[in-house]
């Protein structure tokens, strides 16, 4: 099992917030038949026929004296109802040795509340930047979407919406290079703006999916969508694109929800059929 692997000059970490709820794959994805799952039930889903989500960041830090890279800031405070714990995230970052100040850069992959929980703090009622020295980069798709009334939600207004206001929001359109080897890759679909995180650098690629995927038995079923997805067919032309250029290409895989013992893999082709090697 690793939490953490390098990608040339860059470490990419997983940083854990909380594990998420118990899913149960015929409400999740029902499209998809329950008797459809049953290849992929002795490692997609425990005995009990669920998957455990869980809530993470992921650290891109480099030996090069530059601030580190943290995408996505998991789903909060909390404590969440399903354990009536709070989230982990900075105490999984202190455990690093990593303070919220030597953040530089917050990149969001999507708007979705279990991927901003933390980018902004309260303090009697006044927001302030959890990550007081980071610019916060948002897809401006996502942006324009979530700020509307008629779509806006909870989590929006409390964690992404301030970052205007505290003047630490960048609105970030298609590939965009946050710096040298780092860039943000759209994958639209499962938001208007969803985005993945492409680092490159010696010869070697790894790519941060955000919520591109949900399930291992997505890989070798990318036609299967959560509902979650704002738009399935979008979300799909997504998903196979950028799995096929990952196993094509031997890319490491960072994932946004699988369990943290298979949350790190390649997509490797066993026969016809592409299949999570968890690293």
């Amino acid at each position: 099992m690793s939490t953490s692997l390098g990608i040339g000059e860059f470490e990419i970490t997983t940083v854990q917030d909380h594990q998420g709820m118990d899913r149960n794959p015929v409400e999740i994805y029902p499209a998809v038949p329950a008797l459809a799952w049953d290849p992929y039930r002795e490692f997609a889903l425990d005995p009990d026929g669920f998957y455990r989500s869980q809530w993470r960041g992921h650290l891109i830090s480099s030996s090069n004296g530059d601030r580190a890279i943290l995408v996505d800031t998991g789903m909060g405070p909390g404590p969440h109802d399903h354990t009536g714990k709070p989230g982990e995230l900075p105490g999984s970052l202190n455990a690093l040795g990593v303070s919220p100040e030597e953040i530089g850069i917050v990149v969001i992959t999507h708007t979705h509340g279990d991927h901003i929980g933390w980018n902004v703090s309260y303090d009697a009622g006044v927001a302030r930047a959890t990550f007081p020295n980071a610019r916060y980069l948002v897809a401006r798709a996502d942006w324009d979407h979530y700020s509307a009334p008629e779509n806006s939600n909870e989590a929006f207004e409390h964690s992404i919406r301030p970052l205007e206001a505290l003047g630490v929001l960048d609105l970030v359109e298609g590939v965009h290079e946050i710096r040298h080897g780092v860039s943000t890759l759209p994958t639209n679909g499962h938001t208007p703006g969803h985005q993945c995180v492409l680092v490159e650098s010696n010869g070697e690629t790894g790519v941060v999916t955000g919520d591109l995927f949900h399930n291992v038995a997505q890989i070798s079923e990318p036609d299967w969508c959560p509902i979650f997805d704002w738009d399935t067919t979008i979300s799909t032309r997504s998903r196979r694109e950028l799995l096929d250029r990952a196993e094509r290409e031997g890319w490491t895989v960072f994932s946004g929800h699988l369990g943290i013992d298979k949350s790190i893999g390649k997509i490797v082709r066993i026969g016809e059929t592409a299949s999570w090697s968890a690293l």
